[in-house]
């Protein structure tokens, strides 16, 4: 389906405020969040609070009868401009009614105009025939999920909202924490307001205590000591992990990740990148990579060779081992910072011999 004509989240909202209305408007793509918004800002527009349980109908795909809605289009409002008709899950309207529709559309007649319908799909896309009989008298718009950009627009905005300004920093790890589902993530913007109370700049700290708690907290704490080779940091975060529920092979992914983020740095560095073709190749704001860039200065690229070893072996122990899971990781970690590494006479790396 050719989407270049569509509008988007931000062009139906401008529609919306300039009250330009169409008899018909159809809403497809991923983020009901949005599609929800909108429906909102419609029914805020066109009919009054007073006046909705008379003017405002909602039917659904699955449930009512295409001619229960045309005859509810037909029917004039009362002591208001216009009615406002909602078809949700328009996707499990059956072929013979989708039809009827099309052709009542294909007939419909512009002087007639007190009614607007909103078509919202939930799920999966309108065919062809419906999107060409809609746009004859109305407008489709696309509720995909946003190009990151835009997405950090808004989060920005949703905070300004609230008189809160958020730092670089602080989204970073925002978007990091919470998926990019729009009705997730402005659920929890409004649990970090709630959070930081009066609070005007929101910072790290409070996205990941306000998101995460204490685990999230404990988890970067590891993992920035390891980069920064900070041996008795690095356990007390892995001690305080101990009693939380985020899963020891969960904890040894993300120290995988910093291993590998260091060590991409050390070889980008080595072969004589830049700071900005450093961040353009990790794909990371500038004060990750900052912090990613000193700690790669700790640590040489055979460390970095043997901490993947490691790794491997806790992999292994995590899996088939009976050690305590915690032993495991404590022994990683200090081995990594301490390269306490000792071969066997195969050359294979021997189990890790710091006992803590």
């Amino acid at each position: 389906m050719n989407q270049e004509n569509y509008l988007d989240y931000e062009r139906i909202l401008n529609h919306v405020k300039k009250e330009n209305v169409r008899p018909i408007y159809l809403f497809f793509g991923s983020e009901n969040y949005l599609k929800e918004n909108i429906l909102n800002k419609f029914k805020n527009k066109l009919i009054n609070s007073n006046q909705r349980e008379l003017n405002y109908k909602v039917f659904y795909g699955n449930k009512n009868s295409i001619s229960e809605i045309i005859n509810e289009l037909q029917t004039i409002p009362f002591i208001s401009k216009y009615k406002l008709v909602v078809i949700k899950e328009a996707e499990k309207i059956t072929q013979k009614d989708e039809v009827k529709l099309i052709n009542y559309f294909n007939h419909f007649k512009l002087n007639n105009n007190f009614s607007v319908l909103l078509i919202i799909y939930k799920e999966n896309t309108p065919d062809k025939e419906i999107v060409k009989a809609v746009k004859r008298i109305g407008l489709i718009v696309n509720f995909n999920i946003p190009n990151k950009t835009k997405l950090i627009q808004w989060i920005k905005a949703k905070f300004r909202q609230n008189n809160k300004e958020i730092t670089p920093e602080a989204l970073f790890y925002l978007q990091s924490l919470v998926s990019f589902e729009l009705s997730y993530l402005f659920n929890e913007i409004e649990k970090i307001d709630i959070y930081t109370r009066d609070k005007k700049i929101i910072e790290k700290e409070d996205i990941i205590t306000a998101i995460g708690g204490t685990e999230s907290v404990n988890i970067f704490k590891v993992l920035d000591s390891l980069g920064q080779k900070r041996a008795n940091s690095a356990i007390d975060g892995l001690v305080r992990l101990d009693n939380g529920n985020l899963h020891s092979l969960s904890i040894l992914a993300m120290i995988y990740r910093q291993i590998r983020l260091i060590l991409r740095t050390k070889l980008l560095l080595l072969s004589g990148a830049n700071f900005n073709q450093i961040k353009k190749e990790l794909k990371l704001p500038s004060f990750i990579v900052e912090k990613i860039e000193k700690q790669s200065k700790k640590y040489t690229i055979k460390e970095l060779c043997r901490a993947y070893k490691l790794l491997n072996i806790a992999d292994l122990e995590l899996k088939d081992s009976q050690k305590n899971s915690q032993i495991i990781l404590e022994e990683l970690v200090m081995n990594i910072i301490n390269q306490a590494y000792n071969k066997n006479e195969s050359g294979k790396p021997d189990s890790y011999n710091n006992k803590l």
